[in-house]
């Protein structure tokens, strides 16, 4: 059985340097080999040279600089295919760091399954039993519970995707940048008849990225813009072609223009959407 893991990175040395002790000191389902592909998207640090120096089985693709998490990933996906025909591929972030026997424990999970799909790892905050990465169900998270749940999102850090899927659907979509291509590729696996799960216990550790809220209306409007637009802000342009693409025409407008609405008057916006909460739709907050 052929493994590949997909791995992306950018000047983060020591992060990929312990993301990859960690991977090689795991225990692999037997009569497998695996395979690491590693896109260094113009890194400045030395991770390059120390993944040839410490990893020399590793491949490594070079970026532009440009390609962030989706990018990344597609151009070491587009490797592995190019170089072998696997039968699992693995996403897997620089800073998740799997557990023990995390490798064996995602395919014990996938032989539960009584069809092909995908598995992403439950993921918790480093030292504790909070839920930081996984499965979702719309925007809630799905903590493990002891058995294999099925799950609407799924979140990159570490992935189980059998090839059959690949074959039908490709490798990740050209439409991201760096968020949102997780979800996209899941809910396009589910659009294809297929299902995507989320692992019966933690198998990593990963800290939780929180963003700066670009609707916070102590920003003036050039940050709220800012925040709004950019690539590893709230990427507006590819929220609404997901939002479109895959919630329908009606909630892609709605989006759009809830969304800027907010954006020109964020105080208002609250004050209007907590009126409505409270005397139309009878919820509090």
């Amino acid at each position: 059985m052929k493994l590949a893991v997909l791995i992306t990175c950018h000047n983060r040395r020591e992060k990929t340097r312990k993301c990859l002790e960690n991977l090689y000191a795991q225990e692999l389902p037997p009569s497998s080999n695996l395979q690491v592909f590693v896109c260094d998207d113009g890194s400045t640090d030395g991770t390059s040279e120390m993944i040839h120096s410490n990893f020399p089985e590793v491949t490594v693709i070079k970026g532009t600089g440009d390609l962030y998490w989706n990018g990344g990933m597609k151009l070491a996906w587009e490797k592995a295919i190019e170089t072998d025909v696997f039968d699992f591929y693995f996403w897997l972030n620089d800073d998740t760091f799997l557990l023990p026997n995390a490798l064996l424990k995602i395919f014990n999970s996938y032989k539960e399954l009584k069809e092909p799909g995908i598995i992403t790892a439950a993921c918790r905050i480093p030292g504790t039993n909070e839920f930081s990465y996984g499965g979702w169900n719309g925007f809630s998270s799905i903590e493990p519970n002891g058995e294999v749940q099925e799950v609407i999102l799924i979140s990159g850090n570490f992935v189980l995707i059998p090839n059959i899927i690949v074959n039908k659907i490709g490798s990740l979509s050209t439409k991201f940048t760096h968020y949102l291509g997780d979800f996209d590729y899941g809910l396009r696996a589910i659009e294809a008849g297929f299902k995507c799960y989320t692992s019966s216990e933690y198998l990593a550790e990963c800290e939780t990225n929180l963003l700066p809220y670009w609707g916070n209306q102590e920003y003036d409007f050039r940050t709220r813009w800012k925040m709004l637009h950019h690539v590893k802000g709230q990427a507006f342009l590819e929220y609404s072609y997901f939002k479109f693409r895959h919630y329908g025409v009606l909630t892609g407008f709605k989006t759009v223009f809830d969304t800027y609405l907010k954006l020109l008057a964020p105080k208002q916006y609250v004050q209007v959407r907590n009126f409505m909460r409270m005397k139309v739709l009878k919820r509090s907050y």
